[in-house]
């Protein structure tokens, strides 16, 4: 069997916005197993990407009195095998990997990969929410989030993850 491969990266990797449970894999074998990320997050105004935001006179209220907040049960099993396979000569080569936006549960892979298991389970308040771009102006604004859960965000994920990786 030919056993043979040329992987060469010499560019440059430019991501601009990555969320939860993103992942750039670049190599010439991409293993990921198992991910995990759970949790509950409050944000009064967001996230703001970009050159040149303006965000002037704004009122942001959140307001989230749970009498239990996120509670979590994440007992996971994983189990990753590794199958050889036969392995023929692949040449990768890049100049540059460019990213906006990668959201929640989002991967970018270059080259063989095998990505199982992703988790990402999530309660997000957010009074007033992401902004992406250039030259956004956001004036005057008033956001008000009330949220009075008795229990909040309640995640029961208790996975079993068997990946078999084969790699031909």
């Amino acid at each position: 069997m030919l056993k043979s491969s040329q992987f060469q990266f010499t560019g440059n990797i430019n991501v601009q916005t990555m969320e939860r449970q993103a992942g750039i894999f670049i190599a010439e074998k991409n293993t990921a197993v198992g991910w995990n990320a759970h949790g509950k997050e409050n944000k009064v105004f967001g996230d703001v990407s970009g050159e040149c935001n303006i965000l002037l006179h704004n009122i942001s209220i959140l307001n989230d009195p749970d009498f239990i907040d996120t509670p979590i049960d994440d007992r996971d099993i994983n189990f990753s095998f590794e199958t050889p396979g036969n392995e023929n000569e692949s040449n990768i080569s890049l100049d540059s990997v460019n990213v906006t936006t990668m959201l929640n549960n989002s991967s970018l892979l270059v080259g063989k990969g095998q990505i199982n298991g992703i988790d990402a389970n999530q309660k997000q308040n957010v009074s007033h929410g992401n902004t992406y771009g250039n030259m956004n102006h956001i004036t005057k604004n008033l956001s008000i989030n009330n949220d009075p859960d008795m229990i909040d965000a309640i995640i029961d994920d208790q996975d079993i993850k068997i990946a078999n990786i084969n790699w031909d």
